[in-house]
């Protein structure tokens, strides 16, 4: 893990380049153009230029206000482990790892979160790579819990039991990753207390200390009931803070859209997207929302779908872009980043093989 984390920084060290940005913005015009022209060229042009500002601004601030509430939910998982970071420290990695994320496929910048939590820093404990991983799988079994959780509910109120067959399976095939990861997490003590009778060699143990690191960092929400439902209820906000976007964005254009509509449109795009094929979804996610919105019964509710797509992106991934870059410089997380790249972290010694977590004295720096 180590040396994965050794070798992924030289990948966001390249992710940070003009070039790259140039590439992204070329897709992202190319996917601009391709929506204006197939939902009438000009009056897509005039349904965005005549967009209620309002709105909009509302759906901005939305969006901005879910990804404070991401800061403080993964700051909740970490400390549960033991390790407390400050709020600002925590939502500013994670914005930045959002940023990495938009520059690089398949969430690449969870990993850039691992690598400056393993680094030294006087202000703060280092947090183990397993402990900090354990964190992020913990965010992603949320998400898709919250996710199927309200775009089921949505999908049933909208489609009935008439779904396509592809929405079906986008669902199945998510719920079917998160029992995967149940059924692992509950199966996993007795497993790694076998596997350790294979052999004593220090590199084995050391690994399974590892894994079990990580198991145990995921198991603290079974054991804190408390705590789950109260990370739970962060997510399902974070998530259907996406469908308040796209109902506030169709509002602008003068769209009555019900809102259980737009969240089962917003909520199965983020389905789709929960593994990018291009950086940031750009034109994978535009183009889900445009099928999901043919699914959509749209009677009376007359608004320009083309615009709609491009304002949610423009507010959810373009204006963001360039407010995590900011983020991630003003951060000081490029020197991070730089200390990735040049030195080799301390090698991983494990955890007690009693233990579930390796739990370091709490810090609680303010930013």
């Amino acid at each position: 893990m180590q040396s994965t984390l050794g070798r992924s920084s030289s990948v966001f060290v390249g992710a940070l380049t003009r070039k790259r940005l140039l590439l992204l913005i070329a897709l992202g015009v190319v996917t601009w153009a391709a929506l204006i022209a197939l939902f009438g060229g000009s009056v897509a042009l005039e349904a965005i230029a005549s967009a209620n500002g309002w709105w909009l601004l509302a759906a901005l601030l939305v969006h901005y206000v879910s990804f404070g509430v991401r800061g403080l939910r993964w700051r909740r998982l970490l400390g549960m482990a033991g390790y407390r970071i400050g709020y600002g420290y925590a939502t500013s990695l994670l914005v930045a790892g959002w940023f990495v994320s938009a520059l690089l496929p398949a969430r690449a910048g969870d990993l850039l979160r691992i690598g400056v939590l393993r680094l030294e820093d006087p202000r703060r404990a280092a947090v183990p790579v397993g402990v900090s991983l354990g964190s992020i799988v913990s965010e992603r079994a949320l998400d898709i819990l919250a996710i199927l959780s309200l775009g089921a509910g949505f999908g049933w109120s909208v489609l009935h039991a008439q779904a396509p067959n592809w929405v079906i399976v986008s669902y199945a095939a998510a719920l079917a990753l998160l029992l995967g990861l149940a059924v692992a997490i509950l199966a996993a003590p007795p497993l790694l207390d076998w596997l350790r009778t294979w052999s004593q060699r220090s590199l084995w143990q050391k690994l399974l200390n590892f894994v079990q690191q990580v198991v145990g960092s995921l198991r603290l929400l079974a054991r804190r009931p408390r705590i789950a439902g109260l990370v739970f209820v962060e997510s399902l906000f974070i998530w259907l803070s996406d469908a308040v976007v796209l109902w506030f964005v169709i509002r602008s254009l003068g769209g009555d859209l019900p809102f259980a509509h737009a969240a089962f449109v917003a909520l199965t795009g983020d389905v789709l997207a929960a593994a990018p094929i291009t950086p940031g979804g750009v034109g994978q996610i535009d183009l889900a929302y445009v099928a999901l919105f043919a699914l959509t019964p749209m009677v009376g509710a007359a608004f320009n779908v083309g615009a709609a797509v491009l304002l949610v992106r423009f507010i959810t991934y373009w204006s963001f872009l360039l407010f995590s870059g900011v983020v991630a410089a003003l951060a000081g997380f490029g020197e991070a980043i730089r200390r990735l790249h040049s030195e080799e972290l301390t090698p991983f010694t494990g955890v007690d093989p009693g233990a579930s977590l390796a739990v370091h004295p709490s810090s609680d720096a303010s930013s």
